[in-house]
């Protein structure tokens, strides 16, 4: 008995020495490997294994989503400095019609001065009255005249004025 104990120790230690370092461990899920034995394969380096390619298709998706997201953030920011400056525009605009309504209120102002209608007034001929008559009406209307007044009375209209608001008089 000892010496078939001491022929399977020696067989043992034989195929363990013939299998290589890793061939004594053992994997309750996988069997223990082949004796090392010449190979005729070798391993080829900057090439992926078959059936571990990188996915081209996904590489490219990602590619192109970057650039639409760095599109998309260049178009934002134009769009973002030429709405600043339409702004800046329209400010000017304001800024310069204000500018024309108060020019156009000071030409105003200065058309009604009396002394600028005084002055227009000459050089188009009219002089300036020598004598000032008032004109009051009377109380009741009479046939004669007020003597106080130089003008005539005006005579009445021969139609009716229309008293509907809003119509044109119709």
């Amino acid at each position: 008995m000892t010496s078939s104990r001491s022929n399977l120790a020696r067989s043992n230690a034989a195929r363990v020495a013939a299998a290589g370092p890793r061939a004594g461990i053992a994997s309750p899920r996988r069997p223990a490997p082949a004796p090392d034995r010449p190979r005729h394969l070798e391993v080829v380096q900057g090439r992926p294994a078959p059936g571990r390619r990188p996915p081209r298709a996904l590489i490219g998706a990602i590619a192109v989503l970057g650039a639409a997201i760095v599109l998309v953030i260049v178009v934002a920011r134009v769009l973002t400095g030429q709405a600043g400056f339409t702004e800046s525009d329209l400010s000017k605009r304001i800024v310069d019609q204000q500018r024309q309504v108060e020019q156009l209120q000071l030409d105003i102002a200065q058309l009604r001065s009396p002394k600028r209608i005084y002055d227009r007034a000459i050089e188009i001929g009219l002089t300036p009255a020598t004598q000032v008559v008032y004109v009051t009406p009377s109380p009741a209307p009479s046939s004669e005249r007020a003597v106080s007044s130089p003008v005539a009375r005006p005579t009445r209209p021969t139609s009716r004025p229309s008293t509907t608001l809003g119509r044109g008089g119709r």
